[in-house]
C-alpha cells in the first residue's frame, strides 16, 4: 500500500525550477486546428511531447562541439497504417541534483528497458530492440519507449544547465525533452503532478495515450524483470463486488450494502489511514462537502479503503465517516482495489461513475481546490466554476470569464451555464479532435463563471477590472491583454455568441492587463 505522502511539485516550486519563456507576442489561431501545416493529422504523441525529442545516446557532452540529436515524434507512427511503432510509451520524470534516489532507478529502469525490448528471431537469434535506426527513431515496432523528462530539485549550484543535463541523459538508451523546451517540461509536470525530487514513471498505451499506471517506479521495483509488463491493473468492479460494504460509525443506517445497491451512484473511493496526518485533517473536509453535495441531491456514495496497521486503530479511524467502508479483515480485497485504482499515496480520493469507470484519481485535489462541491464530480466540463485550480490555468490559454455575484449562488450558476454552455460547444464542435490530455492550451479558449471570493478578487485586481456582476470578459494572460463586454449591454446567449466571436477574430477593443502594464513600465525605468 502507498504510504502516506501529499508533497507536489508545481511549475512555479523552487524544486522543480524550469525557468519560464517570454509570452507569445503574436495573435493566437483560436481555431486550434490539428492538422499540421502539410495536410497530416497531429499524433497524440505530437500533441503531449511537442514535435521533436533528442536521443539521449547522440547527445553530445561536449558544448564545443556540434550534434544533431533530434528526432520528429511523427516516427512514433507508422506511416503506412496509422499503427503505434511502440506498445507502452513510459513518459519518465528525473530530478538532477536530488541525492541518488533518481540515478539509482535510472539504472533500474535501463535494465528494465533492455529487457522488454529484447527478442528472440526465428531463427533463434537474440535481437536488442534498443538499437534503433538514428533516422527513422524505431528499427521495428518496439514494446517499450521511454521519453525522459530532466528537472532540477535544487538550482541554487548548477554553473551550467546544459552540461548537467548532457551529462545526466548521455548514457541512456531511450528518448529526452530538449532541456531548452521548458514550457513542455513544465506542462508536462503540471499535467501528471509529479512531486518534488521524486522520480516518477507513467506509463502510457501507446495506441491512445490512455494512462496503464502511474506507478510505474513501484512496479519496476517490485518486478525488475518485468515478468507482468506493463502492469495493466484490473477494473475496479470486480473487487469492489467482492464481498459487502459496511457501514462507517456515523452513518444513520448499520445495514450492510452490496455493491450493486450503488448501480446508480457515483462513487468515491476514499483510500486513507488513521495513523497518516493529512489523512486525519482531510477526512473531515470530506465528510463536509460529501454532505453538502448530497443536500443538493447528488447520488453519492463514499468507500472508504483502510491503510491502517491495526483493527483498533482502524476503528476509531471510521467512527467520525458517514459512509461505507470495506471490512478492515478484507486484507486481499483493500490491497487489489489499491491496484485496480492505481493508488500510490494516502489520503487519496478516486471518483468512479455509475459503471465503476474512473472519472478522476485526483479526487481530493479537486475536492480542496472545491470545498463546495460546485462542479461535482469533477468530469471534464466545458464550462467550471472558477477555483485556484483553474485561475492557475489562465497562465496558459485565453478564457472567456462571466463574473457574478455571491447572493443567490445556485441560480448564478444556473444563469452564468445558460448564457455561456452555447457558446463553449459550438466552440467545441469546431474543434472535434481537441483532448485536454495531450493538446497545448496555447490556443484553446476556457469558459469560466466567477463567484464573488477571493480567486475572483486577485483576478480582477491581476487584471485590473472594477468589482461589476455580472461581467463579461476575455481574458488573455499570456498575451496580457483583456476585454469586457460594452457597458449596458445584456447578456443572452446571443450577445455572448457576439463577443465570443468577436473575440476568436481579434475584433474586439482589446486593454493592457495591469499586471503586465506595471511590469512594461518597471522595465522603462529600469533600462
Amino acid at each position: 500500500m502507498a504510504v502516506c505522502d501529499t508533497s507536489l511539485v508545481t511549475s512555479s516550486s523552487s524544486s522543480g525550477a524550469i525557468p519560464k519563456k517570454n509570452p507569445p507576442s503574436s495573435t493566437p489561431n483560436y481555431s486550434g486546428s490539428t492538422v499540421a501545416a502539410n495536410g497530416k493529422s497531429i499524433t497524440w504523441q505530437q500533441r503531449l511531447f511537442g514535435k521533436q525529442v533528442h536521443r539521449c545516446s547522440e547527445i553530445n557532452t561536449d558544448n564545443n562541439k556540434k550534434f544533431n540529436s533530434c528526432i520528429d515524434v511523427s516516427a512514433f507512427v507508422d506511416e503506412t497504417n496509422g499503427s503505434s511503432m511502440c506498445e507502452i510509451i513510459g513518459v519518465y520524470f528525473s530530478f538532477i541534483n536530488s541525492s541518488a534516489t533518481c540515478d539509482e532507478f535510472t539504472k533500474q529502469l535501463t535494465e528494465l528497458y533492455t529487457n522488454v525490448n529484447s527478442v528472440t528471431a526465428s531463427n533463434g537469434d537474440h535481437l536488442d530492440d534498443t538499437k534503433s535506426n538514428s533516422t527513422t527513431l524505431f528499427g521495428r515496432k518496439k514494446k517499450f519507449e521511454v521519453v525522459h523528462i530532466v528537472l532540477w530539485s535544487n538550482v541554487t549550484d548548477v554553473l551550467d544547465f546544459d552540461q548537467c543535463f548532457n551529462n545526466h541523459v548521455n548514457d541512456l538508451p531511450w528518448l529526452v525533452v530538449p532541456n531548452q523546451d521548458y514550457e513542455r517540461k513544465t506542462r508536462l509536470t503540471r499535467r501528471y503532478r509529479i512531486k518534488s525530487g521524486v522520480p516518477t514513471l507513467i506509463l502510457l498505451e501507446g495506441a491512445s495515450g490512455s494512462v496503464v499506471t502511474r506507478g510505474g517506479v513501484e512496479r519496476v521495483i517490485e518486478d525488475p524483470n518485468g515478468v507482468n509488463f506493463p502492469w495493466r491493473p484490473p477494473h475496479p468492479k470486480a473487487t469492489l463486488e467482492d464481498g459487502p460494504l459496511l457501514s462507517c460509525g456515523a452513518r444513520d443506517t448499520k445495514e450492510p450494502m452490496l455493491h450493486e445497491e450503488l448501480r446508480h451512484c457515483i462513487k468515491g473511493v476514499y483510500f486513507s489511514a488513521h495513523w497518516c496526518p493529512p489523512c486525519r485533517a482531510f477526512t473531515p473536509q470530506l465528510v463536509d462537502t460529501y454532505q453538502r453535495i448530497r443536500e443538493r441531491g447528488h447520488h453519492f456514495e463514499v468507500i472508504f479503503v483502510s491503510s491502517d496497521r491495526s483493527e483498533e486503530s482502524y476503528n476509531v479511524h471510521i467512527e467520525s465517516m458517514p459512509w461505507l467502508r470495506i471490512p478492515f479483515t478484507h486484507e486481499e480485497r483493500r490491497k487489489k482495489l489499491a491496484i485496480a485504482l492505481d493508488v500510490q499515496a494516502i489520503p487519496t480520493l478516486v471518483i468512479l461513475d455509475p459503471r465503476d469507470n474512473i472519472i478522476t484519481l485526483e479526487g481530493r485535489a479537486e475536492l480542496l481546490e472545491d470545498p463546495e462541491g460546485l462542479n461535482f464530480p469533477w468530469t471534464t466540463r466545458l464550462v467550471n466554476i472558477l477555483t485556484e485550480k483553474y485561475a492557475t490555468s489562465l497562465h496558459d490559454a485565453p478564457a472567456i470569464i462571466l463574473f457574478v455575484a455571491s447572493e443567490g449562488e445556485d441560480c448564478e450558476i444556473q444563469f452564468g451555464e445558460s448564457v455561456l454552455l452555447p457558446a463553449a460547444e459550438i466552440y467545441r464542435r469546431d474543434r472535434p479532435d481537441y483532448d485536454p490530455n495531450y493538446d497545448d492550451p496555447d490556443d484553446t479558449l476556457q469558459f469560466y463563471i466567477a463567484l464573488d471570493c477571493e480567486t475572483s478578487d486577485i483576478l480582477r485586481e491581476f487584471v485590473g477590472l472594477d468589482d461589476a456582476v455580472p461581467l463579461l470578459t476575455a481574458i488573455d494572460i499570456p498575451r496580457g491583454v483583456y476585454a469586457v463586454m460594452e457597458d449596458g449591454a445584456e447578456i443572452t446567449v446571443d450577445s455572448v455568441q457576439l463577443f465570443v466571436d468577436g473575440f476568436r477574430n481579434n475584433k474586439l477593443p482589446i486593454n493592457k492587463i495591469a499586471a503586465s502594464q506595471k511590469s512594461i513600465n518597471n522595465e522603462k525605468i529600469s533600462s
